[in-house]
């Protein structure tokens, strides 16, 4: 998706990367060819850079520990069979580590693999609710993905959820925001309970109530775009 979605790496960093000649060979290789520091190493491998090496990223972290203390040796790579046995990333433990370096994957939606639980609470995908009539009630949980007040709102703020399926927009008037401030302000994952709005073909929830989910799974932050 492109280097430069990869927290961790700056300006000059991808231009190590740019001018190092490549294709290399394994992860040794890539490591003396490419003077990039710890962190920055670090940083790649949990984003999947290494995948094409046949490492999964905690097999290519675990490898890259051996691999800086030696940089300036002549010695092999450690062979793949001294690695320790390390359980494979889930898929939605792939997507976590996904938003976690890029704020966003490939891979799929963080909440495509905690539908289940949300089924079971009766919660609707973004779809749903756009396809929910004018007037009616619902309660929804999705990612935060904007928050904005423009100055001419009058102290009404906006939001934007997201889940696997598109987008909701939410309105919250000053007094539901002020109740629920610091969740209205700090939540990735929010739930919002409030009417649907449908008009010329324009939907959004206007919100009653804003509440936390728990999820037996971790959930990552998309990387709201706030007040901007």
């Amino acid at each position: 998706m492109g280097l430069r979605f990869v927290k961790g790496l700056g300006v000059v960093h991808r231009a190590k990367l740019e001018a190092a000649p490549a294709p290399y060979t394994d992860l040794d290789d890539f490591v003396r060819r490419v003077p990039l520091d710890r962190a920055a190493h670090e940083a790649l491998a949990e984003a999947g850079a290494f995948d094409g090496f046949g490492l999964q990223r905690r097999e290519a972290l675990w490898l890259l520990r051996a691999v800086l203390r030696r940089v300036q040796d002549e010695l092999p790579l450690v062979p793949r069979d001294d690695l320790p046995s390390l359980a494979r990333l889930s898929a939605h433990a792939e997507v976590v580590w996904d938003y976690r370096r890029t704020q966003h994957s490939a891979r799929g939606h963080p909440l495509l693999h905690v539908r289940d639980q949300l089924r079971a609470r009766k919660l609707p995908t973004a779809a749903e609710v756009q396809a929910t009539p004018h007037g009616r009630r619902v309660r929804y949980v999705g990612l935060v993905i904007c928050r904005q007040r423009p100055g001419t709102a009058k102290g009404v703020t906006f939001f934007t959820l997201e889940d696997e399926t598109g987008f909701v927009n939410l309105v919250l008037w000053r007094d539901v925001y002020e109740k629920h401030r610091l969740l209205a302000k700090t939540a990735a994952l929010l739930g919002v309970s409030g009417k649907v709005q449908a008009q010329d073909g324009v939907t959004h929830v206007v919100v009653e109530e804003l509440w936390e989910l728990a999820l037996g799974q971790s959930v990552p932050a998309a990387g709201s775009r706030d007040f901007h």
